[in-house]
């Protein structure tokens, strides 16, 4: 069987390219042949390059307006002539012309969020997202949703639109090995500037809905017991500067590090020396929707993560997760002190369990049981 992911932008800024890359291997040693149609971009190659093998097929596609690029997708599909296509985000730029399929693959589509349920889409632009979601469900065989919350949002949309028999799969995102074993060049160096003292790591977008400033309101009263604890926040984001400006305000500078954009081949360093791992969310339908993809990459280090009773954090950790009120900076703080004291040990969570490799196996089942008569046909030929 061959399948084609089909992804959008440069993955510095749009991760929803983690699953083409992170599934491919897995799904190569499952019998699968592997295409990716990629935007051209330096970090794009680079990734691919880390994560994905020889055998994987790599077809770029220029930067240009949404139509060029829906028209360049269109065309190298036809060219690789797939029997699945999984598109790993869908919008009116990723997508192709179904009319022009010289092949009638079998179209799936993932999704990894809820952007009508995003604050900052507004208006107009709400609708067109909420419209975009509803015809995902038109124009896909079968999605992907990486969030339970996800999985019954779309199962009750396919309903509404007299589509109850469209497969639903319940794949969130996971770790890569390639990416825990690549080699820890900066983490003898990290060991020592940070040796006996507390680590912690932020990695993501610099913005107050994503709890910077609850992280940072816990730094400041923590500061005043403890000044062994660092904060080192690792991304980009439009409050950046405000950050940086509360951190001086508060004399933080000492015990909070912006460290801005870091390279993959480095992040292994960082969370070996980390001595745990931040991921704020709110009680929003944003979060409960979306899938924290930095989590899945935290757990292979055994490390304790600190997060929110929220969608899927819940899901991996249970009751048992060291949880914060993201809107209550003193929950974090606790934490934290906790932490520091040698108090927190890591939440036992089953790594195998959410590894791309479990999500290549889950897959191919789900291929199997709801397109049975297409692999029968596929073995056949």
């Amino acid at each position: 069987m061959k399948i084609c992911f089909i992804t959008l932008g440069d993955i510095k800024f749009i991760a929803t390219m983690k699953r083409a890359i992170g599934m491919a291997d897995p799904l190569l040693s499952m019998g699968w042949e592997v295409a990716i149609i990629a935007q051209d971009s330096e970090e794009n190659r680079k990734r691919i390059a880390m994560e994905c093998s020889d055998a994987v097929k790599v077809y770029y596609y220029p930067e240009g307006t949404a139509g060029e690029e829906v028209r360049a997708k269109t065309a190298l599909v036809n060219e690789i002539a797939p029997d699945y296509i999984l598109f790993c985000s869908f919008s009116f730029r990723n997508r192709i012309l179904k009319n022009k399929l010289k092949l009638k693959s079998t179209i799936l589509i993932e999704h990894s969020e809820l952007p009508s349920g995003i604050p900052d889409n507004k208006g107009l632009r709400k609708y067109a997202m909420l419209a975009l979601e509803y015809w995902s469900v038109l124009y896909a065989d079968g999605l992907l949703c990486a969030s339970k919350y996800l999985c019954k949002t779309y199962t009750k949309r396919a309903a509404q639109l007299f589509r109850r028999q469209l497969p639903v799969l319940y794949s969130p995102y996971a770790f890569n090995n390639e990416v825990v074993e690549s080699p820890r060049i900066r983490f003898e160096e990290l060991a020592d500037t940070y040796s006996g003292k507390t680590m912690l790591i932020y990695m993501g977008t610099m913005t107050r809905n994503y709890g910077l400033f609850t992280m940072l309101q816990a730094m400041e009263m923590i500061s005043k017991e403890r000044k062994d604890v660092h904060l080192l926040l690792l991304g980009q984001g439009r409050h950046l500067a405000e950050a940086k400006a509360f951190v001086k305000e508060k004399q933080l500078d000492m015990q909070v590090q912006f460290l801005g954009y870091t390279a993959e081949e480095e992040l292994s360093s960082y969370f070996a020396a980390a001595d745990a791992f931040i991921s704020p969310l709110n009680d929003t339908v944003q979060d409960w929707a979306r899938c924290p993809s930095k989590i899945y990459m935290y757990i292979p280090f055994n490390k304790p993560v600190f997060t929110c009773r929220i969608g899927e954090p819940l899901e991996i950790f249970g009751e048992q997760g060291y949880y914060f009120n993201n809107n209550a900076p003193a929950s974090l703080a606790t934490l934290i002190s906790q932490l520091a004291a040698g108090k927190l040990a890591p939440v036992k969570v089953n790594k195998a369990a959410h590894s791309w490799e479990k999500r290549a196996v889950d897959f191919t089942e789900w291929i199997n049981s709801h397109y049975a008569a297409k692999v029968l046909r596929i073995a056949n030929l």
